[in-house]
């Protein structure tokens, strides 16, 4: 059985890496366009070819399945990988709780859930596990965020309310120092006491709209302001596919 275009898409994007925002960037079209064909409201695109350029896959592929998803120059199938080559491996060193930190590592607590997050990026032991996340300092510098790791959280994602980028079970660390709203950038908010991860962006001076990424499901909200509390800002994700 065939995948859709909109399954497809979504493989290719999730193989390297890409947003809707990014793929959007690269082709030169609109985020609503790429949105319209991942959420299987578009069967086809002008563009698809530009697409399939961004992606690195096969355009026969992309548009209706036909043939292997990726292909070399030579016409070749080749595996869908952006792994380097072997002479440019460098061997990983296995870590548990007792290993010392290195001098550029800070370790971050990992919450059980968005629920215990704080605004302030504090933490009470019943709010969490014990789990530790390390980072290196440059990480936070390149980010933005304190090398001491002050104002940090880390918590799982929940539902499928930001999928394809943030599917269930993806680690976020959230910037609790960081909450000026920037439009289209992801946030952990509370409103009414409920925590959720959303785009947000500045829809009047005391308006707020919030977007999830699965907007087929989940459409676009508008709030107060004053209604939402902004955690903070979402700096780093990782999901195991």
């Amino acid at each position: 059985m065939k995948m859709t275009l909109a399954e497809r898409l979504k493989l290719a994007m999730r193989e390297v890496g890409l947003t809707q925002t990014g793929l959007a960037d690269r082709v030169g079209v609109s985020q609503a366009a790429i949105q319209k064909l991942t959420s299987g409201k578009a069967s086809s695109s002008t563009k698809l070819i530009q697409i399939a350029e961004a992606l690195g896959v096969s355009a026969a592929w992309l548009a209706d399945e036909t043939g292997p998803m990726y292909v070399s120059s030579k016409g070749e199938h080749h595996p869908a990988s952006t792994t380097p080559p072997l002479n440019d491996w460098y061997p990983v060193d296995p870590w548990d709780k007792n290993t010392p930190l290195e001098d550029d590592e800070i370790e971050i607590p990992f919450l059980k859930d968005i629920e215990f997050a704080c605004g302030d990026g504090t933490i009470s032991d019943e709010d969490y596990n014990g789990f530790m996340l390390r980072f290196s300092k440059s990480t936070m510098r390149r980010s933005g965020v304190n090398t001491d790791g002050s104002g940090v959280l880390c918590f799982p994602a929940h539902g499928n309310s930001m999928e394809p980028v943030i599917p269930e079970g993806t680690t976020v660390a959230v910037n609790c120092f960081d909450k000026k709203v920037v439009d289209g950038k992801l946030y952990a908010i509370s409103q009414g006491g409920w925590k959720r991860l959303k785009l947000l962006y500045r829809t009047g001076p005391d308006k707020l709209g919030i977007r999830s990424y699965n907007s087929a499901e989940y459409p676009d909200e508008e709030a107060d302001m004053k209604e939402v509390e902004i955690i903070g800002r979402v700096f780093w994700s990782s999901t195991l596919w």
